[in-house]
């Protein structure tokens, strides 16, 4: 279930309107959310962390927007060309094939909200 309503989407993009395919786009930016809280300590019942992972949400959306690619399809892709369709693939250096899938401003907002608690798991 999404963090965030289409309204909310519309408010953080005025004077854009939302897309037509707002709904999906704020399922996939909670399941990036999701992802990026993995492991972390916090009650989805409080207004404040509801709040910040609404933030998360729209500001996750609108970078997905302007990026072109909710589905990843083009996290590994140096450059692209379409016409005679030519596509290049990241194949060296470190993080070869991989792009950032949370936009920054959303990890900023996770870090600095001070309402997530990563603590290590420690077996034994």
């Amino acid at each position: 279930m999404p963090y965030a309503t289409v309204a909310d989407l519309a408010a953080w993009l005025a004077p854009e309107p939302a897309p037509p395919n707002a709904v999906r786009l704020l399922t996939l930016a909670s399941q990036r959310v999701d992802r990026a809280l993995l492991g972390a300590w916090y009650d989805r019942d409080d207004a404040d962390v509801v709040e910040v992972l609404r933030q998360a949400t729209v500001q996750q959306v609108h970078w997905m927007l302007d990026r072109g690619d909710e589905t990843e399809a083009q996290t590994d892709l140096q450059s692209m060309s379409t016409g005679a369709r030519s596509f290049t693939r990241r194949t060296v250096g470190q993080g070869a094939g991989q792009t950032a899938q949370l936009a920054p401003a959303v990890a900023d907002v996770l870090k600095t909200c001070g309402l997530f608690r990563f603590d290590p798991l420690v077996v034994g």
